[in-house]
Order: structure tokens, then C-alpha cells, then sequence
């Protein structure tokens, strides 16, 4: 690392690279503001970053809450800089809270000192806890993963779709068979009426995007009992989350769908049209789209913000299905390569009929200049450090 002050992205290690990934994007995102950003990893630079001062490190940005878990010589990650330090949520924050202990003594030194603070790809966990955490939490949506200066292969697309990521192994840990009135019998949900009452409302058409939040409303409790009811409401999230991925996907039975990655065949079993693949590097998720007439994404328990996949999807000229989503219309993505769909009731065979997605016309997905530069990290860089620089913290 240089010895010159630097900002550091820090991620951490991930099987499929997703999160070194995106330490890489942001970093070259915040370089092109002009700010000296390198991308590193803990616990793998713990010692780099050990021997540098204070005063080298000017800021730090951790990729989701593992690395807070991690001492760099005898520090937490926050206390290596004097500079601002901004955890960015890879999921919802309710995860990380659940499984990462760091979690809670960063938020405390985060309400006491205005350089800590939160970053998000989502608005909708941040309207609800944000208030009463009271630390602060900007907004950065994700970018996209085609690359602008590197020529995209041109091919003809298959007659397929495709989809990316796993299912199963979602962070609720719920087994994946179970169903939902064993799930709130293994925690003990209230009696049989009122258990039939909230799968009603989580299983509702209008049902709201984020299900910890028709937990909390049906059970009548405000964000701060909330955090402390945080085993069942991940679970039940989660299991929304899976049963939402699992419903979409049926409802394409007979239509020509690639899964890549791990759990879809053990969930679903053998339907006409599917076929399951192995696990893909997430910055290879652009190398598929060319091959593809379109991408199936979904963010079920997300309300205002969107997963990268869409990004990357639309910047290289493909059609993406993904649920409807408050952070679609003010993204401004070419209304021919977005197909919205209710999660809660998911009709995706019939909208792909519709739109003509799967028609046997020869084409090639063309890549999308707009997109490309309105929806890279760099863009997403200087907006953030616009937002940051009503704290002081970049100027």
C-alpha cells in the first residue's frame, strides 16, 4: 500500500469474489473523484493495514459488517483512521445485526461520533431504523459490472433466460423444506388464529415489500422492540424471501430459464425448460448477458433500491424481469429492458408472452451507452460524496 494518504475499501472473502468485486468498483468509483482509493481485505491485509498510521489511512469504507468483526494489530477497524468510516450494507441491515456482534459496538461509537455512519443500496431499512439508531446513513445504489472500456463480445442471444444467484441458503438458516407454520411454531407465534391472520398478511397481494415490516405492524411493534426480536423477524424475511424467488421461478414452467447457481434444482425439481448450472463469478455476470435475451432478478425484501444485476443486465442491451421496486422509476433505465412484477403474486410466464420476450426473432442485445455511464460505480461515487460533503467529510 502506498505510503501517501489513502482511502480504504475493505472487503472481505467471499466465495464467488462478490465482495472483492464490488470493493474494487467503489474504489476505482472514488478514485475517478479524485480521492487516492485502494480496495483491500480483512482479515487477509490486517497486518498491511497495521503498520499505517492514522494520518496515512484519510477514510475507510467496509463492504458489509464482517470486517468491523476484525482487529488491525489492536484496533477495531474504526479507530485505524481519523477520518470519516462508512459501513456499507450489502443486505438488510437485520442480518448483520443478527449475526455480527461488531455490529452493536459500532453503532454506539457511531451515534457518539458523526465520522462513523452507514451506507446503503436500499432506502427502505433506513426509513424504518434509521430514526431510531440514530446514526448516520446515506444513500449509494449499487453500479453496474460491464466494463466501459473493454470491447463487449458480440453474440447472438440464445432464445433463454437466465438467472444468477443461489436459493436455499438463505441468511434466515431456516431449513429449506420447512414450512411457514412450522416456522413460527419452532419459535412459538401466538396461537393458531393469530398465526393464520399473518400469513395472511405476509402472503397478500399488497403486501409489503419488506415482510419485517408486516411482522412488526401486525405484532404492534416500533423499530426499538424490533431490534429485539430479531431471530424471528430474520427468519420469517428470509422465508418470505425464498418462497417470493421460488413462486417466480414456477410460474415460468415451459419457458427456456438457465439457473446459475447452487440450490434452484433441489427446491424445484425437473421442469420443462429449466436447466441448472453451476455457481458464476459475480463480475463474469456480465460475460452471460450478451447470451441471453434476458435476466430474471428479484429483491424481494427490498423497498427502494435495486441489485446490481439490473444494472448490468440493461447497461449490456438485456430485457430484465425484476419486481417492482420504488428505486426503478427515479433510475430511469429504458422502459423496453425493465419488466416489472408483483412479488406477492408473481406472473412472470404470462409477462414474458406479453412483451415478446422469447420470440423466435434473431437479435443481438446491444450495449447501452446511457446506462453504461448514468449507472457506473463512478457515478455512484460522486453522489455519494456530494451527500457526504454536507457532513465535511470529503472536503
Amino acid at each position: 500500500m502506498s505510503t501517501n494518504p489513502v482511502y480504504l475499501v475493505v472487503a472481505f472473502d467471499h466465495p464467488l469474489n462478490v465482495v472483492e468485486s464490488v470493493a474494487e468498483r467503489i474504489a476505482f468509483g472514488l478514485s475517478c473523484q479524485g480521492l487516492h482509493a485502494v480496495a483491500c481485505c480483512l482479515p487477509r491485509d490486517a497486518d498491511k493495514m497495521a503498520r499505517m498510521s492514522p494520518d496515512m489511512i484519510s477514510g475507510i469504507m467496509s463492504l458489509g459488517s464482517p470486517p468491523l468483526s476484525c482487529r488491525v494489530g489492536n484496533k477495531r477497524l474504526w479507530e485505524c483512521t481519523h477520518g470519516p468510516v462508512t459501513m456499507y450494507f450489502l443486505d438488510a441491515i437485520i442480518y448483520d445485526m443478527a449475526r455480527v456482534p461488531a455490529m452493536s459496538e459500532y453503532i454506539v461509537a457511531a451515534q457518539a461520533d458523526h465520522r462513523l455512519g452507514f451506507a446503503s443500496p436500499e432506502r427502505g431499512y433506513a426509513q424504518w431504523l434509521g430514526p431510531s439508531l440514530g446514526v448516520r446513513w446515506d444513500y449509494m445504489p449499487f453500479g453496474h459490472f460491464s466494463q466501459l472500456n473493454t470491447p463487449v463480445e458480440q453474440a447472438e442471444t440464445q432464445n433463454k433466460l437466465c438467472v444468477v444467484g443461489t436459493v436455499g441458503s438463505e441468511l434466515g438458516f431456516s431449513p429449506a423444506h420447512e414450512s411457514l407454520a412450522d416456522l413460527f411454531a419452532r419459535f412459538n407465534v401466538g396461537v393458531a388464529q393469530r398465526r393464520d391472520e399473518l400469513t395472511d398478511r405476509l402472503f397478500a397481494a399488497d403486501a409489503k415489500q419488506i415482510p419485517a415490516l408486516t411482522l412488526c405492524e401486525h405484532f404492534g411493534w416500533h423499530a426499538k422492540e424490533a431490534l429485539s426480536n430479531l431471530s424471528l423477524i430474520i427468519a420469517v424475511d428470509s422465508w418470505i424471501k425464498r418462497n417470493k424467488r421460488i413462486e417466480a421461478m414456477k410460474s415460468l414452467a415451459g419457458h427456456a430459464v438457465d439457473f446459475f447457481g447452487f440450490g434452484w434444482k433441489e427446491l424445484l425439481g425437473d421442469i420443462d425448460g429449466f436447466r441448472y448450472f453451476g455457481q458464476v463469478k459475480h463480475q463474469d455476470i456480465a460475460r452471460l448477458m450478451p447470451h441471453y435475451r434476458g435476466l430474471l432478478n428479484f429483491d424481494p425484501n427490498w423497498e427502494a433500491g435495486v441489485h446490481d444485476r439490473v444494472y448490468t443486465a440493461c447497461a449490456l442491451g438485456a430485457v430484465s424481469l425484476t419486481n417492482t421496486n420504488e428505486a426503478l422509476p427515479e433510475a430511469q433505465l429504458p422502459s423496453e429492458l425493465v419488466v416489472t412484477y408483483n412479488a406477492n403474486k408473481p406472473n412472470l410466464g404470462e409477462l414474458v408472452e406479453a412483451h415478446g420476450i422469447l420470440d423466435p426473432t434473431p437479435r443481438m442485445n446491444v450495449p447501452r451507452a446511457e446506462v453504461l455511464t448514468a449507472h457506473s460505480w463512478s457515478a455512484r461515487a460522486a453522489h455519494w460524496i456530494t451527500l457526504s460533503q454536507g457532513t465535511r467529510l470529503f472536503n
